[in-house]
């Protein structure tokens, strides 16, 4: 009994199963269905990926990889065309600032030394609206060296400008007066009346500018610097030689200063300062700008 009631029910359970053909339909929920127009799209979307898979990736990457090497190499020239710009800027900059260095080096000494004065009767009995003058009225020449390194040589030119009450013309003499080894730091004065026109002769024939009825002033100054190099000055400009050059109305000035000074050279028409007043100079500075003795 026992066992036709678990056979029974066992029959009972196989027949509640689905066989393999009463497989029971799925109900289809609402938009699952795609139709025949899902059906195409799906189709075009697998055409495409399956074209996007068969695509040449190889010969993409290749031409991606050249076009972007072309553009870094267009960059590297670029930026290597830049520098080499500025390094050549550099490079003239560095070798301008090192030629006026050298300029500036050069000039050091001779920017030092320099001279001023002027005098003459004229200025006392105020007849120098009569007989024009560019000195100063000191009534003494002046040599001043303000470097810290000696002068080997120098010579100035003087130009004494005489008129008598009766005269029209004026009349123009240029003497020069040398000196050498002018020290280093060194202010020198000579007096008018210490300014000995030609040699010195006795007491009694004894000329000095400061008798002269006119006025003197300093036309201009040769001089050497310790390198040996000769330097020109005049009243406006300081010229490396042994003569300005130029074709303004100044620069031709100073070079007829230069022909009258070489001119009373070979006239012998010497100045002798006697009895020159030396001190230190106000101020002294060596080559690189700093204050030396004095």
């Amino acid at each position: 009994m026992t066992g036709d009631r678990g056979q029974r029910g066992r029959v009972r359970l196989a027949r509640q199963r689905p066989a393999p053909d009463r497989v029971r339909p799925r109900g289809r929920t609402e938009g699952s269905g795609r139709g025949r127009g899902g059906g195409a799209g799906g189709a075009r979307n697998r055409s495409v990926w399956q074209r996007f898979r068969r695509a040449n990736w190889s010969h993409a990457v290749t031409v991606t990889g050249t076009a972007l090497a072309a553009v870094a190499a267009i960059g590297g020239l670029w930026a290597q065309a830049v520098a080499s710009y500025w390094t050549q800027e550099t490079a003239e900059d560095q070798l301008s600032q090192s030629r006026e260095e050298s300029v500036r080096r050069l000039r050091d000494q001779a920017s030092k030394v320099t001279y001023w004065g002027g005098g003459g009767s004229a200025f006392r009995w105020g007849g120098t609206g009569a007989v024009g003058s560019s000195g100063d009225g000191s009534s003494a020449l002046h040599v001043l060296n303000r470097s810290p390194d000696p002068v080997p040589r120098a010579a100035i030119g003087v130009e004494i400008r005489t008129k008598d009450p009766d005269d029209v013309e004026l009349k123009r003499e240029v003497w020069v007066i040398s000196l050498t080894d002018i020290p280093p730091c060194t202010h020198i004065a000579y007096p008018e009346s210490e300014l000995v026109l030609g040699a010195v002769y006795a007491e009694d024939d004894r000329r000095t500018i400061a008798g002269e009825k006119g006025v003197w002033n300093p036309l201009s100054m040769k001089f050497t610097d310790t390198r040996g190099r000769e330097w020109t000055r005049t009243e406006t400009s300081l010229k490396g030689g042994s003569a300005p050059g130029g074709a303004d109305g100044k620069a031709m000035d100073a070079m007829d200063a230069m022909d009258a000074m070489d001119k009373a050279v070979q006239e012998r028409r010497h100045l002798v300062g006697e009895d020159a007043e030396v001190r230190a100079a106000d101020s002294c500075e060596d080559a690189n700008g700093g204050s030396g003795a004095g």
